[in-house]
């Protein structure tokens, strides 16, 4: 038999897979693709995760920034409300709206129109969420409604106390005994009757508490 012919009749070497090795195949790449996803949703998660803490933080940062820029132009300025009764220049504990509120300088006047440079804010702790009121004029009219802001939410607790002349702490300002408040324009605070210092307490229940002391100088 010729050579030709003996390789003619030898098998053919077999093509292609069979069924079993696409099976096997199958899975692998399954287990590979279920383990790629699984790696991307961490991946995604993480940075979905950092970009809501980045938020909060960035939050957090301008709420105390707020805070400092306000409780550093306290002003003893007194006004009258919406009724014509006269309010001390800082008020707090003696009012169920509001935690605190204030006179305070400061206000811009880029355009340079024939205003006062004072305005009167106020802080309130309303549906876990401390929001912040401002007034445009400081002796306002029953008409005249402030405009809010919320600040920071998620917050569990908001606290104010401040540091008397006598070294002690108070929770309401002006103090029981302190003296009667005068007429806008007719004096302006003694140095007996404002807080050495104020300090403001937050609760989040996020981040737990963050506590600030802001010094008072009037003078």
């Amino acid at each position: 038999m010729s050579e030709s012919s003996r390789l003619y009749m030898l098998p053919s070497k077999q093509q292609g897979f069979t069924l079993l090795e696409l099976l096997i195949a199958s899975i692998i790449f399954a287990i590979m693709a279920i383990m790629a996803y699984g790696g991307l949703d961490n991946v995604i998660r993480n940075s979905k995760a950092s970009e809501l803490a980045l938020k909060r933080l960035q939050q957090i940062q301008q709420s105390v920034s707020v805070l400092t820029r306000d409780l550093n132009q306290i002003v003893p300025r007194p006004i009258r409300d919406e009724f014509g009764n006269i309010q001390p220049y800082l008020s707090a504990g003696n009012n169920i709206d509001n935690l605190v509120e204030f006179t305070r300088g400061g206000r811009t006047n880029p355009a340079g129109l024939i205003r006062s440079s004072l305005l009167r804010v106020a802080y309130q702790f309303d549906d876990e969420a401390l929001v912040r009121l401002q007034w445009p004029q400081l002796d306002r009219t029953q008409e005249q409604e402030p405009k809010k802001t919320v600040l920071i939410d998620n917050v569990e607790e908001t606290r104010i106390r401040f540091l008397g002349a006598g070294g002690e702490w108070q929770d309401q300002w002006p103090p029981l005994n302190a003296a009667p408040v005068a007429a806008p324009g007719a004096a302006t605070a003694s140095t007996t009757n404002y807080p050495l210092a104020i300090e403001i307490i937050l609760t989040l229940k996020d981040w737990g508490e963050i506590r600030r002391l802001y010094q008072v100088d009037l003078q």
